[in-house]
């Protein structure tokens, strides 16, 4: 039996200068049709598009043509390294659950990458080294300047958190309802999107038992990776977790996982966070046709 295909019905409400009033709530698809009878809905995954006749087949068998097509396929994380079971991209909730429950059971991890994404869990996580590279000379180049990221850095690095701070602006929450287990995606499929406060109810802490330890390796990218069995092979040495800038001792623990960095370093840890941006989700409808791409936002396509 096929499952009921809903939408969501967003209600807002300006109630006053201070006061909204903000509903979400989830129909059946029927009544959008109803709504607006010039869209139609069709419940059914594209199994095979068509760009020269302007045609697109589903998997229920049918065809559709089309004028104009906007591919909303959404977008899934640019891996550093794809295959590699060391190597996690966090992209929706899924993902995040996923890095949840690695970083339970790890001492140190790489992450990779200098966006949002990647300043926030170098930010929460506890009792875990991390090691973060960025290809930039200053943090979070992407959100603030050199002067602002260097003023930052003493917070970030530091082994004890600040008390957190109150946050004033809106949140938006589930009330009334019970939390309930999810099932997993399967690895092909993307779940829903990180949003605002994505790690709140996330407990990010590995198995250490300080609070926070974080160094930053700038203007480097990552040049390889290794399995333990690869490493042992070539015979080289990784470092340490540095308590100095200047810190070059060998490291004796073997680590499931090896990262050479385009400065020369190697570090072992127990799992690799690639958060160096998306992809479009299109590859599927791109590959073997001639696409004329219109407009690219995040996630959204306009082909002709």
């Amino acid at each position: 039996m096929n499952k009921l295909l809903i939408f969501l019905s967003v209600f807002f409400l300006q109630v006053s200068k201070t006061l909204e009033e903000f509903d979400v709530e989830e129909q059946p698809s029927s009544l959008l049709e109803k709504r607006y009878p010039n869209i139609q809905v069709i419940q059914s995954g594209v199994k095979q598009l068509k760009s020269e006749e302007h045609k697109i087949l589903t998997e229920d068998g049918k065809e559709y043509m089309y004028e104009k097509l906007c591919l909303c396929a959404g977008a899934k994380p640019k891996l550093i390294l794809e295959g590699n079971p060391y190597v996690l991209g966090i992209r929706d909730t899924d993902s995040a659950q996923a890095f949840q429950k690695n970083l339970a059971q790890a001492e140190r991890i790489v992450v990779v990458g200098n966006g949002g994404i990647a300043l926030e869990l170098v930010y929460e996580i506890q009792g875990c080294e991390v090691i973060w590279a960025i290809k930039d000379k200053a943090i979070g180049n992407t959100f603030f300047d050199a002067g602002a990221a260097e003023f930052l850095i003493p917070k970030l690095i530091a082994e004890k958190r600040e008390t957190a701070i109150a946050c004033k602006r809106t949140k938006y929450t589930m009330e009334g309802k019970e939390k309930k287990e999810r099932p997993v995606a399967a690895p092909d499929e993307l779940g829903s999107a990180l949003g605002p406060d994505w790690h709140e109810g996330l407990r990010l802490k590995g198995t250490k038992e300080f609070s926070h330890k974080v160094h930053i390796e700038i203007l480097c990218e990552v040049k390889q990776i290794f399995l333990q069995q690869e490493f042992l092979q070539l015979k080289r040495t990784s470092l340490t977790f540095p308590k100095e800038e200047k810190n070059v001792a060998a490291d004796d623990v073997l680590w499931p996982v090896y990262v050479e960095l385009t400065n020369g370093k190697i570090y072992g840890c127990n799992f690799i966070v690639s958060a160096t941006g998306v992809v479009p989700n299109v590859k599927p409808f791109i590959d073997g046709n001639n696409v004329s791409i219109l407009i690219y936002l995040e996630g959204f396509f306009f082909v002709k």
